[in-house]
């Protein structure tokens, strides 16, 4: 992040007389809060569907005709009975529990998918940010 936030806002003042950097100040605060919060909507919005997607493609998984999916609610209906639930309790229990796993698969598959998509777009601003010209910091500032 220091890579694309520190040059832009560095760019963003350059060649300004000191009596105009209290308006440059509000206008690129403006950007940057309208940007991060457009971020966090797109981020957002990637997140919904991704854990729509995952939840598909898993759940294509989850049939009760599937061997094991009936060996898994047998294994955890085995488990809740001997913490003490009974067989109805603890098929319920199973059931939820299994319901509860699947929706922490979904969940980390989503999340896994919106930070490689923010990886990606935070590495193709490094190239961006390279691109501006260089500032001389030791310069004084220009008036016009």
């Amino acid at each position: 992040m220091p890579f694309l936030f520190l040059p832009v806002t560095t760019a963003s003042y350059d060649g300004l007389p000191p009596e105009k950097t209290n308006q440059a100040s509000a206008l690129i605060n403006v950007s940057r809060n309208i940007g991060g919060s457009m971020g966090v909507a797109l981020a957002q919005t990637m997140l919904a569907q991704r854990q729509q997607f995952h939840q598909t493609r898993l759940v294509e998984h989850v049939a009760p005709s599937d061997l094991g999916y009936q060996q898994t609610i047998d294994a955890v209906t085995r488990y809740f009975q001997a913490q003490g639930s009974s067989a109805s309790d603890a098929a319920s229990q199973a059931l939820a529990w299994l319901g509860k796993t699947l929706q922490q698969q979904v969940d980390y598959l989503a999340y896994i998918d919106v930070f490689w998509l923010l990886a990606a777009v935070a590495l193709l601003m490094i190239p961006v940010a390279s691109i501006l010209r260089p500032i001389d910091l030791s310069a004084p500032p220009k008036t016009h």
